[in-house]
């Protein structure tokens, strides 16, 4: 052991660990239960450290620190932010806030525990003390937190990222909240925000990612977390331990102390699918769901609180909203904007810039749809996070798929909460799902009777036929003639080929099925019957047959081609496409690159100057206005005692945590 620590000492004074301090790490334990004989050399690898000048952050609740061991392994120190009195603060009220921020420090390492070795957050190797200071040690994650993701991969002047980008971001950060419930009891982050969710870079780089379309993320900074069953009495019970919640991503319940039951809701599951959705939605429209500064009509500030129960969150307004945006946006999307070629390549005449909007919207609108789920006032209405994720999932699979359906005016695969199996269901929506299977049902069931009936009442009938050199007579077969009834919607439905839900399907079943009734409508007339009355009741049944045969094409056109294609297309801006507004190649984005600030872009054959109202070409909206931007972020500190304080007591600390996002990023 001292020879270890007096090699560093040497490494340290004779300069060859430049920009880095000697740290030393008393009274180290580990989190995991170690042999007497694997003890001592675990125990050597994390008491002395070198830790890097000014490459640390703040977390939830201390500063964290790039260190490497002897051996150059890269950790992470977090050290305990001791609270410093406050001016008219007595001795015992501050002695007070520094047991509980020792006892909240405890409990974080605790919860972290549960977690240390799931895939996406920090390994955990164990805590001491620096210089007197509570410390934790632990995996250092080489990488970028969202707040810089979200800047590095805007789409636009507003910041946005790409719908389908921002889907898989989320899918994967759904993921790790639900991996949290593996462990026993249930766990609950409450704190989750861009800064604390990471993308880890060490492996694979965020452009890397990108095209990949999976992010290697990490959850990090559990100061706000939680069991959702306590195995036994927390530090938070006994030491009115304070937990910091983001406002600008935190659900109404940790905004409050006046909500009947909040011990029990702070403990839900349902807090970090509000919060991550909240995340997403920002990452997808650029800002935040909620704005936590406005006043009421009396000029007073509104509370997060009341803000975030007065009404449901705004829709979400993407990327691809706004049509004179829209090339500068495909611009930087080079996945997309081949979906949108492609669609076009289906199209008879290429589609307008604000139709194509309105088209790639259409199929926006399923992401929105998840998150405002997500972002519902109650805990009970919010779907649980593998169903969120496997929607996400569903959402970016069919993404391409669902650009195409729209631009040509179908139904889109659906994404729901819920892991429905998108794949086997071919319908927008619910309604028009029944109505056409309601249809076909119908219309088969009249097929059948009719040919049964028809089989049943001409069975053994007296008739001949003389025509073209061919003569027969004799009684007629009921299995004759229930064939010949079924036999034109049988070849009209054959002939689509698999196209049932397509134009040219449509028609070729429809001629199919119209040629071969009208050669047996000639058979027919051909034939001579004992009784006249029978050939009336064949030729009314062929016709019965045919026209059920027909409807089943149709509803399997109409309610899958033709209506949803009305929908649309009132949804669309009417005129004709011309040439100057034209998408006549939706993949020339992918290869004209981006234009600077005061350039032309050539994209798709048109020449555009990408702007954004308010917002300045290229540049992210937080970046130009730095002091509204998420980096600055007010912070809820909630008293989670049972002692002291009465109930939960949430108040505005209106906290600005700034990153340096010259340096990178770790946890």
């Amino acid at each position: 052991m001292s020879g270890l620590v007096d090699k560093g000492a040497a490494l340290a004074s004779s300069g060859a660990v430049q920009g880095m301090r000697l740290v030393r790490v008393a009274d180290f334990s580990a989190p995991l239960s170690l042999s007497d004989a694997d003890r001592p050399s675990y125990v050597r690898r994390f008491v002395t450290l070198f830790v890097s000048q000014g490459q640390a952050h703040r977390g939830g609740t201390g500063r964290v620190e790039h260190a490497r061991n002897a051996q150059g392994e890269h950790l992470a120190l977090k050290l305990l932010s001791l609270p410093h009195r406050r001016d008219g603060e007595t001795e015992d009220d501050h002695e007070r806030r520094v047991r509980a921020s020792r006892a909240a420090f405890e409990r974080e390492y605790e919860c972290h525990i549960l977690l240390s070795g799931l895939k996406g957050f920090p390994r955990l190797y164990g805590r001491g003390t620096v210089d007197g200071v509570p410390c934790i040690v632990m995996e250092w994650v080489e990488g970028i937190t969202l707040d810089r993701v979200r800047r590095q991969l805007a789409v636009d002047g507003c910041g946005r990222v790409s719908p389908l980008v921002a889907a898989r971001l989320g899918r994967d950060l759904f993921d790790l909240v639900a991996r949290m419930g593996y462990v026993e009891g249930g766990f609950v982050h409450r704190d989750i925000s861009p800064r604390n969710v990471m993308v880890r870079t060490s492996r694979l780089s965020l452009e890397q990612q990108v095209d990949e379309g999976v992010f290697d993320l990490y959850l990090i900074d559990f100061g706000s977390s939680a069991e959702s069953e306590p195995r036994s009495t927390s530090f938070t019970s006994e030491n009115a331990v304070f937990r910091g919640a983001t406002a600008d991503f935190a659900p109404p319940e940790m905004l409050s102390d006046d909500i009947p039951g909040l011990a029990e809701l702070r403990k839900s599951p349902a807090i970090d699918v509000y919060a991550a959705a909240s995340v997403v939605y920002q990452l997808a429209c650029g800002r935040v769901p909620y704005d936590l500064h406005a006043v009421g009509e009396d000029g007073a500030p509104v509370s997060p609180y009341r803000a975030k129960m007065a009404a449901p969150a705004p829709a979400a307004v993407m990327a691809h909203a706004r049509a004179d945006e829209l090339l500068e946006a495909l611009a930087r999307e080079p996945e997309v904007a081949v979906a949108v070629q492609h669609a076009q390549d289906k199209l008879s005449a290429p589609m307008g810039v604000s139709e194509a909007a309105e088209a790639l919207s259409f199929v926006d609108e399923q992401l929105g749809i998840v998150l405002g789920d997500c972002l519902a006032r109650g805990q009970s209405d919010r779907p649980d996070a593998a169903a969120v994720r496997d929607a996400l999932s569903s959402f970016s699979i069919h993404y391409a798929d669902n650009v195409e359906r729209s631009f040509c005016g179908r139904p889109l695969a659906p994404c729901v909460p819920g892991g429905f199996a998108a794949s086997t269901l071919d319908v927008a929506n619910s309604t028009l799902a029944h109505v056409r299977m309601a249809c076909k049902g119908i219309a088969a069931a009249a097929l059948a009777g009719v040919a049964v009936s028809a089989a049943v009442l001409a069975n053994g009938a007296q008739a001949s036929l003389d025509a073209v050199g061919f003569a027969w007579s004799g009684g007629l077969p009921g299995v004759a003639v229930a064939v010949a009834a079924l036999f034109p919607a049988l070849v009209g439905l054959s002939l689509r080929f698999g196209g049932s839900r397509t134009t040219a399907g449509f028609l070729r079943g429809t001629a199919g099925l119209a040629v071969m009734f009208a050669a047996l409508w000639q058979v027919l007339a051909d034939m001579r019957f004992e009784e006249a009355a029978q050939q009336h009741l064949l030729s009314m049944a062929l016709v019965a047959a045919a026209a059920a045969g027909w409807c089943i094409i149709v509803a399997d056109f109409a309610l899958n081609v033709a209506l949803p294609q009305v929908i649309r297309r009132k949804a669309l801006p009417s005129g004709d496409c011309d040439g100057v507004d034209a998408l006549s190649g939706a993949a020339a984005p992918a290869l004209e690159g981006k234009a600077g600030k005061g350039e032309t872009q050539k994209v798709c054959g048109l020449q555009v100057a990408g702007e954004c109202d308010g917002c300045e070409p290229g540049v992210s909206a937080d970046v130009q206005n730095p002091v509204s931007g998420t980096d600055s972020q007010p912070e809820y500190e909630v008293d989670d005692s049972a002692g002291e304080a009465s109930g939960a007591n949430a108040r505005f600390a209106g906290k600005r945590d700034v990153l340096d996002d010259d340096l990178n990023e770790g946890a």
